[in-house]
């Protein structure tokens, strides 16, 4: 098999004696397999991707890990690389670490995934890439972000028009205009003094952020919480990674938790406390309708394939739940009152 050859290829580079190489996954722009060596299992990661963004990445993880912050220890070639290029494709292996997966359901595993959240951002800072890394840096560019993503999201409201027919497009079109009106309020809001301050002032962030942190990263062993692997990473504000992982809770939740998302963010400002400004910031990229808007862009550039014309509709519906909820908190009780 061509995979299992490359991948036997890539570990002559490595100083272990392999015992065996086992496929264990293949997406479309990345295949991990499993490998029994005489040092343990290891896993080996195959990345479409050039090899200076892999070695920023691979660099992310070794700080971490000079840090002394939980994650699987990421191994060195024989020349002391800590990847591997070839072609299109860039090769990364760590030590598999083994645990109790982590869920969506249980919240003092949420708690306890917040707070290592929190770890997670302390440990990334004074991060300094090599100059052969090709980095990804998004500090200061939300204003811009937010505002394209607006006019897309306005591109989409003239498409809806043309779709008299279509429960999508109707159900779409009666939400679409609210959504804009808390956009462009996020927008505002990033137009203050701390936003400038934490991306390019005195005080600019120096860290890195997981860029799209799913708890599938984490698993719980022998009383602590690891990071499996470091898929990917961006400089950019820790708030965006809060963002996203309340999101993908409060997603699974179908509506916007206002309780669990005050202890949730208590657990994380219990290891990594943030400004009444700086959770002001996050106020604004929370505020923002980043599900409704993900959805819309799904839909109307049809990049689900699979998805029927039922599953669009849920995902449309509990999108708009869950903002309609989160905002109607957000407006109701500022969150740094939640701390």
């Amino acid at each position: 098999m061509q995979s299992q050859w490359i991948a036997a290829k890539v570990l002559e580079l490595y100083p272990h004696k392999v015992e065996q190489i086992e496929l264990q996954s293949v997406r479309p722009k990345e295949t991990v397999w499993t490998v029994a060596t005489d040092e343990g299992e290891k896993m080996l990661r195959q990345r479409e991707a050039v090899p200076g963004r892999m070695l920023f990445y691979a660099e992310a993880h070794r700080h971490l890990q000079q840090r002394q912050f939980p994650i699987a220890s990421l191994c060195r070639t024989k020349n002391g690389g800590l990847c591997v290029a070839g072609g299109t494709q860039a090769y990364v292996l760590y030590d598999v670490v083994s645990g109790k997966e982590v869920g969506y359901y249980d919240v003092e595993q949420l708690e306890h995934a917040f707070k290592f959240l929190g770890l997670f951002h302390v440990a990334s800072q004074q991060f300094s890439p090599s100059s052969k890394a090709k980095k990804r840096n998004r500090l200061g560019k939300w204003p811009k972000t937010y505002t394209w993503k607006l006019q897309e999201l306005s591109g989409y409201k003239k498409m809806a028009a043309s779709f008299v027919d279509d429960p999508f497009s109707i159900l779409f079109s009666e939400t679409v205009g609210a959504m804009l009106a808390a956009g462009e309020e996020a927008v505002e809001q990033l137009e203050s003094d701390a936003y400038a301050e934490w991306t390019a002032g005195p005080s600019r962030w120096t860290g890195f952020i997981h860029k799209d942190i799913s708890l599938s990263h984490l698993v719980e062993t022998e009383g602590t919480m690891m990071m499996r692997y470091l898929p990917a990473v961006v400089i950019d504000l820790p708030v965006r990674d809060i963002q996203v992982l309340l999101h993908k809770v409060m997603k699974k939740m179908a509506v916007w938790d206002e309780e669990l998302a005050a202890r949730l963010l208590q657990a994380y400002h219990r290891t990594h406390p943030l400004t009444d400004e700086q959770y002001r910031l996050l106020e604004a990229e929370l505020l923002f309708p980043h599900l409704f808007a993900s959805v819309a862009r799904k839909y109307y550039l049809g990049a689900k394939d699979n998805w029927s014309d039922e599953k669009y509709m849920w995902e449309l519906q509990t999108a708009i739940t869950v903002e309609r909820t989160k905002q109607d908190a957000l407006r109701r009780t500022p969150l740094p009152s939640l701390l």
